[in-house]
Parts: structure tokens; sequence; C-alpha cells
């Protein structure tokens, strides 16, 4: 048995690892036992432990049983166990029910809110201004279009545009964040205290602790963003959305999360990602993408579909200052211009079903664009009060 893949585990990643599983049933392929698996990574006795306890209490129960049964299950095995572990790893923890005795293992995935998700669904963050928001609740307003905001190594400290420096005090536990919030019109260079970058576009927001601690590193994100992840194989990074969660190494990829769209992009340019589905109400699915795929999540369907693209680089020339399009039609462009510019754009014309396909300078201004659209799409555009308004 491989037993270093197991050093970055956490308690609920022993509970979705079919070997792990296997191991507890002893069924194990290769002779291994749970002692050997203890002795060789003490480090990890308080999860492994935990993860036996709730699968020995969970494996008895009956394979037809509803939700609301499920989760008093949970509740009961956690009264169970808690002097075992603090309520902080089961927010983390997936709890799995283990139907034996048909020789195969059937999974139900209760999701558990992590701390990041318990602080943002709690945390009320609207602005139409852009603002770095620290653990103590201290607010700051950034005026610049395009802002640079850097941690110091393993250090609460914070640069601002390379000028002011905020000291923070350092978190005494894995519960204090800091928050990035950029309005559409707006972008932002992040570098975290891991040294990992992340590149925020126009209305999106990033929640994060100020210094990483413990065996993993935990971001969330809405909106879009361009992450290159700062490799530690003994530290997975993990990137939360309302609707899934995203596990690496160290790569480089896009998420795509705006909030009220339909459908949400994961798309990989190098290294490796699994992606996980977080609804606690459906089985949750797991999915690796290789670099030039995409991972489109549909949320009425709760589920991703893969795709290969032809040109990655279309989906991170933003952060050069470029919006690259592929056979896109003219509602389609304007989106993505509105929320770059922050102006809005009203289209009144029935010319909407040709498609473009090119490159625009996002260092214009938008004016001159629109008229370059106006003239592509054969339609006219005009500037009526606070809007643009394309029309016959």
């Amino acid at each position: 048995m491989d037993y270093n893949r197991y050093k970055s585990y956490a308690t609920e990643d022993f509970l979705l690892d079919e070997n792990f599983i296997k191991l507890v049933n002893g069924n194990s392929a290769d002779g291994c036992t749970l002692n050997q698996l203890k002795n060789h990574l003490p480090e990890k006795s308080e999860e492994i432990s935990l993860a036996i306890g709730i699968l020995n209490e969970l494996k008895t129960k009956k394979r037809h049983i509803s939700i609301e049964q499920k989760e008093e299950t949970l509740n009961a095995v956690y009264q169970s166990f808690r002097h075992q572990i603090r309520l902080k790893i089961f927010r983390y923890a997936a709890a799995v029910l283990l139907f034996a005795g048909t020789g195969t293992s059937a999974f139900f995935i209760l999701n558990k809110q992590s701390d990041i998700e318990d602080f943002v669904s709690s945390s009320d963050t609207r602005s139409e201004k852009a603002e770095l928001i620290l653990a103590d609740g201290k607010r700051i307003e950034i005026d610049s279009k395009q802002s640079k905001i850097e941690y110091a190594a393993n250090s609460a400290s914070v640069s601002l545009n390379d000028t002011a420096t905020l000291e923070q005090s350092e978190p005494v536990n894995g519960n204090s964040f800091n928050q990035i919030i950029i309005p559409f019109g707006k972008r932002s260079d992040i570098l975290l205290s891991d040294g990992t970058k992340v590149q925020l576009n126009s209305g999106s927001k990033l929640v994060y602790p100020p210094v990483f601690r413990g065996k993993s590193r935990e971001v969330f994100v809405e909106g879009e963003a361009y992450f290159e992840v700062s490799e530690n194989k003994n530290r997975p990074f993990f990137v939360r959305t309302e609707s899934f969660r995203i596990k690496v190494l160290g790569t480089k990829f896009v998420v795509q999360a705006y909030k009220n769209e339909e459908e949400h992009n994961t798309i990989l340019v190098e290294g490796k990602v699994s992606l996980t589905t977080t609804d606690s109400k459906t089985r949750a699915k797991t999915y690796e993408l290789s670099p030039n795929q995409k991972a489109t999540f549909s949320e009425n369907k709760n589920d991703f579909s893969i795709s290969t693209v032809d040109n990655v680089e279309s989906y991170i020339a933003w952060i050069h200052g470029y919006l690259n399009f592929e056979n896109e039609d003219l509602i389609s462009l304007t989106k993505r211009i509105s929320r770059y510019y922050n102006v809005n754009i009203e289209i009144n014309t029935q010319n909407i079903n040709s498609t473009f396909s090119g490159k625009l300078d996002l260092k214009e201004e938008p004016e001159r664009i629109l008229n370059g659209l106006s003239i592509i799409f054969k339609t006219k555009y005009e500037k009526r009060g606070d809007k643009f308004v394309f029309y016959e």
C-alpha cells in the first residue's frame, strides 16, 4: 500500500477513499492491516480512528432510508464520537453511509459546511466599491482600477499597490479570514501568504485566511479568478464555490462562478485538479481534469459536463488585457464587456444570431469597442443616459 498518499488526508478524505473502506471491512487487496496503516502514519491517528468509528457505525444501517434519516444518523454518530474530535472537523467532513451485504459499496454524501463556507454565508460583504476587508472587520477602500495586494511569506502583513503596508495580528485559529471585493469595472492581482497568485476579474470576491494554518489551504471565490497555485504536496489547496470544490496540489486554472448564472466553469491550463459537487441532498460526484479541458457545472442538473477546449489561452486573455472570442453572439459579448467596464448595455435589435471570433483590446475605451461591435453586427448604437443601446 502507498502510505504517502494518505499524509495529506483529512477525515472526510479517508471516508471517501475506497481502498480505506475496504481496509476497514477487512477486504484489502494487498493484505495491509489498519494497525500497519496507523504505525506508518502516527500523525493521522485521530483522523483514522474517527473515520473507522464512523464507518463501523454506519455500515450496519439499512440500505433504503430517507435523507432525513441519514441526517439523523450523522448527528447520532457525531454525538458518539464527539469526544474524539472537535466540531470543526465535522464541518469539513462528508458523512458516508456504507451499505453492506451486496458486495459493493453504495455512497451517500452529506456535505457539511467548512469554516470558510460558514464565514461566507454568515457575513454581509456586498459593496459597490473595491475593498479589502481584514479579519477584524476593518475595511480598506481601493481606488485603482487594477489593484495589487501582496501578503508577506507566511505572514498576515499585507501591502497594497506597493505603497501602504497594513499590519494585522496573525489569527490564533483557522476561523479568521480576509476578503477582497472587486466590483464590475475593476480587477486585482493578489499574492497569498503561501505564494499562490490569484488574478480576480470584475464583479468577483475572494475569501481566504491571511496565513494558511493546518494541513490544507482553502479559499472561496465568487465570480471569475485565475489561479497559479504554489505547490505543496503535503498541504493540498482547495478552491470552494457555492456549488463545488476544487482540489489541487499545484497548477494553473480559471474558475468562472458568477452568482445567479446557471453554469459555472473550471478551465485547466496546467497540472491536474479534481472537482467535487457539494450539494448536501445528493450523492457527491468527483471528476478529474487534464490540461485543455473545461468542466461546466449546471445548477439545474447538479453535475458537471467535461469538454476539450481548442484554445485555452482565450479563457485567460483577460489577465493580459484582452478578451478573446470564438463564435460568440452579441448578447454574450456585451455581457462580458459590461462586466469588465461596469457599463449598462441594452440590446434592442433582432440581429443577434450572428457570431464573432477575434480579440478585443481592453485598454481601449468602452465606446470604441462598442462602436466596433455595432459595425461587425451591422447595427447602430448610442449612449442614452447611463447606458449604451444597440438598435436597428
